[in-house]
């Protein structure tokens, strides 16, 4: 299946009064993909009736209690992802594959435990504390794709965008009313007439020269009204090469494209979403482990998109002005979006040993109520073969504050283990990431009009995400090897105007990890982990001619971690 999103730059582009949060982010901000040592990861992150190791604890706060001994780790990792890209001019078939890779260095877990022995037999026999840091989310992509279009372009898009604003407010020169403001008062802060906000990429645009005016200025739609620099007009005529009229009393045009462009869309993103674990963890006889988790919970994430309009032929588009002619050459509209924030949120688990080799456990984490803090700007920049003409523009940074609370998280776990030798395991975990709900950061009540709209959007859209983890380990002497694989799905549900369409966001993981564990303190393990990531479609603009399709990207993005632990028992 395929996740489809829209170019954020464009479609997704915050309006003036407000921030930029779509569901897309309300599905970032919500779902965990678990890191952890080298041991954990390697079993496929299927800890939950194991325990024992740092990079369980995050799963189940219980895991702490389940060693007889205190351990300090460190798990330093590289992070290579890969993206393969193909670009379609019509949305109907893909072009030429690009290839674009990305590496980070990271430390994906670390940490100390220290486990107290109360000297009972029976009963609360030890009870452990400490503090482990771990990721719980990875952001790290770096993709470009493009191809020639005769079709459409991204200047006539805006061009078409742009339709019934006026052409001053998008300059920010007068008002709704159509009065003069100050030039620290720009009139596209605030809705036009029509009580329509003007989209910070279309501010930027207009600004260039790229898109503008055009026809006779004394028509009553002159000034609202636009064409983009790789398009020309001309007027239609009757039958006796007389200017057809509308009933507005503005000429009727025919605008088409000038000649083939060279379009290119380009992103990158980074950043990670990180827990400290302030855990506690009780062994009861040996047979029953309790364990509670203060999670305190840090986020980091930046965007940069881009996207390059160029003439295959510049003599194809020729543009006359009042001081002189030129020819359309490039175009380039980028988009910077970061985010930070930070949250907290609590998790208890319990592993229990019934028979034998044989555990169970599970755990539930609290919803995680976390601040974000927002900053984006748009820029644009055009240049003609004549560069008096050229023009750049940028927004204002755009900046907002908001708490957004994601669900409770639950986990279940079945273990066993073969007399020492090795063990299997099976995780189960889910969430219903259509709660997920925005507030702003002043508001009293989730029900603020704010985020009316979107938080109804994400209940409609998002649902239950669900994860099936599996774990493998067989030990000779004081060396491991073990596997694990891990499947996880979140369906999304959108509404059209013949139905619904469902489609699943899906990860698929395999590990494989080898381990050393010395006589004494000392030990160390290794693992590598692929993520494959469902294939996403990307449009870079929104179609606007009846019958032809803008053009997509379809984009398969893969994860590959390499991870290693060392640690010490004490």
């Amino acid at each position: 299946m395929r996740n489809t999103i829209i170019l954020t730059f464009l479609a997704l582009a915050a309006c003036t009064a407000a921030g930029a949060q779509t569901v897309q982010d309300a599905f970032s901000l919500s779902s965990t993909n678990y890191y952890g040592t080298a041991r954990s990861i390697g079993l496929g992150n299927a800890m939950t009736a194991i325990g024992g190791d740092l990079g369980s604890v995050g799963i189940n706060p219980a895991g702490s209690a389940v060693a007889g001994y205190s351990q300090f780790t460190l798990t330093p990792g590289l992070n290579f992802s890969t993206s393969n890209s193909s670009y379609s001019p019509t949305g109907s078939y893909a072009g030429g594959e690009t290839s674009k890779s990305k590496v980070k260095a990271s430390m994906p877990n670390g940490g100390l435990i220290i486990n107290m022995k109360t000297g009972r037999k029976h009963g609360l026999k030890a009870f452990s504390y400490g503090i482990v840091i771990n990721t719980t989310n990875n952001f790290l992509t770096s993709m470009s794709s493009g191809g020639e279009n005769e079709n459409t372009s991204y200047l006539s898009s805006m061009a078409a965008s742009a339709d019934g604003f006026d052409v001053d407010f998008l300059n920010g020169y007068r008002n709704a009313g159509g009065q003069s403001i100050d030039e620290w008062d720009h009139a596209y802060y605030y809705s036009d007439d029509r009580g329509y906000y003007a989209p910070w990429n279309l501010v930027a645009c207009a600004q260039t020269g790229a898109i503008a005016t055009f026809g006779d200025s004394n028509e009553p739609s002159y000034y609202y009204r636009y064409i983009g620099a790789t398009e020309g007009y001309s007027i239609v005529t009757d039958a006796d090469g007389n200017p057809v009229v509308n009933q507005d009393g503005d000429y009727v045009y025919t605008i088409g494209m000038l000649g083939p462009v060279y379009q290119r869309y380009m992103k990158k993103v980074n950043g990670s979403k990180n827990d400290v674990l302030v855990n506690l963890g009780f062994n009861f006889s040996d047979k029953f482990y309790l364990g509670v988790n203060l999670g305190i919970i840090s986020l980091n994430y930046d965007l940069e998109e881009g996207f390059r309009e160029s003439a295959v032929n510049t003599n194809d588009f020729p543009i006359n002005y009042s001081n002189g002619s030129t020819y359309f050459d490039n175009y380039l509209a980028k988009y910077y979006y970061t985010a930070s924030g930070s949250g907290v949120n609590g998790k208890i688990g319990f592993i229990w040993r019934p028979v034998g080799g044989l555990r169970v456990g599970g755990a539930i984490q609290t919803p995680t109520v976390m601040n974000v803090s927002e900053r984006w700007m748009h820029t644009a920049d055009v240049h003609y073969t004549n560069s008096q003409f050229n023009g750049s523009a940028s927004s204002p940074e755009g900046n907002y504050d908001y708490i957004v609370t994601t669900p409770a998280r639950y986990n279940i776990g079945v273990a066993y283990t073969f007399g020492g030798r090795g063990l299997i395991s099976y995780d189960f975990e889910a969430s219903d990431l259509g709660r997920t709900r925005y507030r702003t950061d002043n508001s009293s009540s989730w029900g603020d009009d704010t985020f009316a709209d979107l938080n109804t959007d994400i209940g409609n859209t998002l649902g239950v995400s669900k994860e099936h983890r599996f774990g493998a380990e067989y030990k000779l002497d004081a060396y491991s090897i073990r596997a694990g694989y891990t499947y996880s799905d979140t369906p999304m549900t959108y509404e059209y105007t013949f139905g619904t369409y469902k489609e699943y966001s899906m990860v698929e993981t395999f590990a494989l990890g080898f381990g050393y564990s010395s006589r004494g303190s000392f030990f160390a393990d290794v693992t590598g982990r692929l993520m494959k990531y469902s294939d996403e479609t990307i449009y870079p603009y929104t179609s606007y001619l009846d019958g032809t399709d803008a053009p997509s990207i379809t984009h398969s993005h893969n994860i590959f971690n390499l991870v290693a632990t060392i640690g010490w028992r004490f």
